[in-house]
């Protein structure tokens, strides 16, 4: 999992926590991550930004269609172009592009599985100012019902390569020798058949059993018990606005 802040187009740059409960959010995000938060505002409303320490680590915004979801995008040199290049590999622009101030340009879309993601085209040098640290993001992992055609999707639009997990239907891509991003074949078992297709954010913590336990006590609940893997100690939590999101303890 990475532990730089990524920077290179088709690779994660910012998370946006969309919901309609910005104020009353932020003390969970506080006890679980170490957040605080700063308001701003522009010409599109006002948003907070979250900081770990000194360093902006991910928004929180209006919801774009009225559900609390945390929202990934990827970094691009030309949105414009990337939003023509995804409708030619099947996917669907939900909004944009379109210009935020002197930041830059962001595009909402859905990939051909049915999974909402964004592209932002910076207009300045910024991005995730921290990641890898505990109450900082670690890892995304889009759960679909169609792994194959998912992978196919990003790997051409994110110029990624993809190898796939020995033993799991699960691919890790690839932007050159670094790894970006995971897909996963959602199946019948483990999944609820009325689950759409999703990117899963994962933000790394000291201690997993212990974040499930402060989740629970500032009105979140786990969706799955802590739980060991080759890659850390898990737990999937949903905050008190209903957005879902997992927690990593990193060996």
């Amino acid at each position: 999992m990475p532990t730089k802040t990524p920077t290179t187009a088709g690779m994660p740059v910012w998370l946006d926590l969309m919901t309609p409960h910005s104020e009353a959010i932020r003390p969970f995000y506080e006890a679980l991550l170490g957040w605080t938060f700063e308001q701003r505002g522009s010409e599109k409303g006002d948003y907070g930004v979250a900081l770990s320490g000194s360093r902006p680590v991910a928004a929180v915004v209006p919801p774009f269609r009225g559900q609390s979801l945390w929202f990934l995008y990827f970094a691009s040199t030309d949105v414009q172009a990337d939003a023509e290049r995804l409708r030619e590999l099947g996917g669907q622009v939900s909004l944009g592009p379109l210009r935020v101030g002197d930041h830059g340009h962001l595009l909402m879309a859905t990939d051909p599985t049915g999974a909402p993601f964004g592209l932002w085209q910076s207009g300045q040098p910024q991005g995730l100012g921290r990641t890898g640290a505990p109450g900082t993001f670690a890892w995304a992992e889009l759960q679909t019902r169609d792994a194959d055609r998912a992978r196919d999707f990003y790997t051409a639009l994110l110029n990624n390569t993809s190898r796939k997990v020995p033993g799991m239907e699960y691919h890790t891509l690839y932007r050159g020798q670094d790894q970006n991003v995971g897909v996963m074949q959602m199946d019948e078992i483990h999944w609820p058949p009325d689950l759409p297709s999703r990117w899963m954010l994962y933000f790394s913590v000291t201690n997993t059993d212990e974040a499930v336990r402060t989740a629970q006590a500032s009105g979140g609940r786990p969706l799955s018990a802590p739980h060991d893997s080759p890659y850390g100690r898990l737990a999937v939590l949903q905050d008190p606005a209903g957005a879902t999101f997992s927690v990593i303890q990193l060996p």
